[in-house]
């Protein structure tokens, strides 16, 4: 095992009924709020109800800013932003599923900042102060409730790029399982992609062998997340699946699998921000088309870890390391399309033609990331192999 410092420091509040403590932890960082939400689920849902009369009660003042799109923009995080400035909030509260919990990072980090919020996305400027940000997970999966990354869209140029720091951990995380039960099918399996997706990259990219407490965790989301979601796409209302898989997405990407592991990365998010920035392409979509492609890719590099993942999460049997890392592929093919997703970019309705503009988008990401391994020639040959695996 790698040395690692390990600094995760949300207070997770954790159960059904649970928002109506959110008032209280809110005024123990300030009196006014930022509301950061999407478009109207939480209204319809009871959720926007439940947070409101909670935070009435506390008698914290709030200024809402809803419309937050499925991929993040950086036009709505500037809005949000000078309207949290011109009414002085003093936390920034976001209600909803990754990316509004992104969005209310962005916000909470740009308040402070005398530069552009962008610039923390391009590597050019570090996060030195932020306003306080707490947060209402409504999706399980993306797991920014409870890690210090971001993900934002430039509107104008077409960039969707990650960023993380510590200052942006959410201060307290109010993860109630009853506010993910109106979850539809698909928005229930692009979550369970997603999470999957965080310890598949760590998974397939640390160089360390030996870690049986970190691949033994990881594979424990696996085989939890396949059994749970699969269910719950046939039957949304089951509570105890919800809150299961709302936990796992929690710690999925909270850093505690990954801890000693040492240097990971990030290759399929690579691919995928570039589908969501330049096609808008849902994220678990995204992801989901993405997956079979890169570990054919990498078949020959990751057969030993292919063939561990098949037998621990897949059940597979024999000592044939080659055929059981392909059974482990198809495996991963078949859940994939087990939950209605797509298995491929020619699934997505990409195409060929697409290939120029998200190796572009790439190469500037992964120049940004220092992936540097991922160059034009490696970055086309995983489009290819993720065309028609």
């Amino acid at each position: 095992m790698n040395n690692f410092v390990f600094h995760n420091p949300v207070k997770v509040i954790f159960g059904s009924g649970s928002i109506s403590q959110l008032g209280k932890e809110v005024s123990a960082w300030g009196d006014s709020a930022l509301l950061v939400t999407g478009k109207c689920a939480i209204k319809r849902n009871g959720v926007y109800q439940q947070v409101a009369d909670s935070l009435n009660r506390a008698g914290i003042t709030f200024l809402e800013h809803d419309g937050v799109s499925a991929n993040p923009l950086l036009s709505h995080v500037r809005a949000g932003i000078e309207k949290a400035r011109t009414a002085d909030c003093s936390v920034i509260l976001g209600v909803g599923g990754g990316s509004v919990i992104d969005t209310a990072k962005a916000i909470g980090a740009g308040i402070p900042a005398a530069h552009d919020v962008w610039k923390y996305f391009t590597g050019k400027k570090s996060v030195q102060s932020t306003v306080p940000v707490i947060c209402v997970p409504t999706v399980a999966g993306a797991g920014s409730e409870m890690n210090s990354g971001m993900v934002l869209t430039h509107d104008e140029k077409r960039y969707k790029f990650g960023f993380a720091h510590r200052y942006l951990f959410p201060k307290v995380c109010i993860a109630d399982p009853a506010a993910t039960l109106s979850l539809s099918a698909a928005q229930t399996a692009y979550g369970a992609i997603d999470t999957i997706t965080h310890c598949l990259e760590a998974y397939f990219t640390s160089a360390l062998d030996n870690g049986p407490f970190q691949y033994g965790f990881m594979e424990t989301i696996f085989n939890t997340v396949i059994e749970t979601s699969l269910r719950l796409v046939h039957h949304p209302d089951l509570l105890e699946d919800r809150s299961t898989m709302l936990w796992t997405g929690c710690l999925a990407l909270s850093g505690i699998a990954t801890a000693g592991l040492g240097k990971i990365s990030f290759p399929m998010h690579l691919i995928e921000h570039a589908l969501s920035a330049r096609l808008d392409v849902p994220h678990g979509a995204g992801l989901a088309a993405v997956i079979p492609g890169f570990s054919l890719y990498q078949q020959n590099l990751l057969q030993p870890r292919l063939a561990r993942l098949g037998r621990k999460v897949f059940g597979l049997a024999g000592h044939d390391e080659k055929q059981v890392a392909s059974e482990a592929i198809g495996s991963l093919q078949q859940f994939i399309a087990s939950l209605g997703c797509p298995n491929s970019l020619k699934d997505l309705g990409v195409s060929r033609k697409d290939f120029q503009q998200l190796t572009d988008h790439c190469l500037v990401q992964a120049q940004i990331w220092r992936m540097r391994e991922y160059d034009r020639a490696k970055i086309s040959s995983v489009l290819d192999y993720c065309y028609n695996p």
